[in-house]
């Protein structure tokens, strides 16, 4: 029987939740664009809107006085301490005329929806860039305790900064990502020619993904900016815990990986806390430079 696409509707996405599940969310309207007659549409913040530019006909702003009405620590596809369904009782009053959020969409933590309903791929650049090859470090640091077991302490990303800078001195060594959820290593606190600090309100989403076309690796913890890395194809190295996730299951490119597993299982946040504040700095950074060297040859 011949393949034919849905029949065509009017439907709203909304995009306020943790990063990563905003990349499923992208990956999931790009297949719904190549296999359905959809008009989609997104809600989001504009640092996001990259991730949707293939794959909605729409893209509107979160209005104005959302985050007034709305507070909390984003979620999965929502926010803590706001119901699934104040949230989409919100945003069904912002909508453009003909359009519907999904009933299957509920700002909460179920994504069977998308399942094998995915296209994951690079995200485009905005601009060519030139210049010199990159290591780029993803000093995640979240403060909300929810999200903060996971952050490896700041003095070994300065210490990991300041070995790379030397091992490699022909390369950039930069950080990159938004000061509310990154440490800020301040390029006199290195002190070395080939760094530069990256991290800054002013910098969005797509001036990361720019930069990956000159990174020859990037380096970072749990967070979605390494899972950004290998989706743009950047051989790239994380520090955390779960590792399959990170290797095989959001690996969506299949591109080159290593990992330092700081605990394994299912663990308590209070044990994997103090696993990530013990890490054996030395250990994991000479495996980061072995990783290094064997993109290199």
């Amino acid at each position: 029987m011949e393949n034919r696409k849905i029949s065509t509707m009017k439907k709203m996405y909304v995009d306020i939740g943790e990063l990563g599940w905003g990349l499923y969310l992208s990956a999931h309207l790009r297949w719904l664009r190549e296999n359905t007659d959809y008009s989609l549409a997104i809600i989001t913040s504009s640092d996001r809107k990259c991730l949707y530019k293939d794959s909605v006909n729409l893209i509107l702003d979160v209005p104005h006085d959302f985050y007034e009405k709305f507070k909390g620590e984003r979620n999965c596809f929502g926010l803590s301490h706001s119901s699934k369904k104040s949230l989409k009782e919100y945003f069904r009053k912002t909508l453009p005329p003909g359009y519907v959020i999904p009933g299957y969409f509920n700002f909460g933590g179920d994504y069977n929806f998308l399942l094998n309903k995915v296209i994951y791929k690079p995200y485009k650049y905005s601009k060519k860039l030139e210049g010199k090859k990159k290591i780029l470090i993803f000093p995640r640091y979240k403060r909300h305790p929810s999200m903060s077991y996971a952050n490896l302490p700041r003095s070994f990303y300065v210490e990991l900064i300041k070995i790379l800078c030397n091992k490699f001195p022909n390369y950039e060594i930069k950080t990159k990502g938004l000061n509310s959820g990154s440490y800020v290593i301040w390029n006199d606190e290195i002190r070395k020619n080939n760094y530069l600090n990256g991290v800054g309100e002013n910098t969005d989403l797509q001036d990361t993904i720019n930069e990956c076309q000159l990174a020859i690796t990037a380096v970072g913890g749990v967070s979605s900016l390494p899972r950004i890395s290998l989706l743009q194809k950047v051989p790239t190295f994380v520090v955390g815990h779960q590792k399959k996730r990170f290797t095989e299951d959001d690996n969506w490119t299949k591109t080159k990986v290593g990992f330092y597993e700081v605990a394994s299982g299912i663990r308590s946040r209070s044990y994997l806390r103090d696993s990530f504040t013990k890490l054996n700095f030395k250990k994991c950074i000479d495996k980061i430079i072995l990783f290094i060297n064997g993109i290199n040859k």
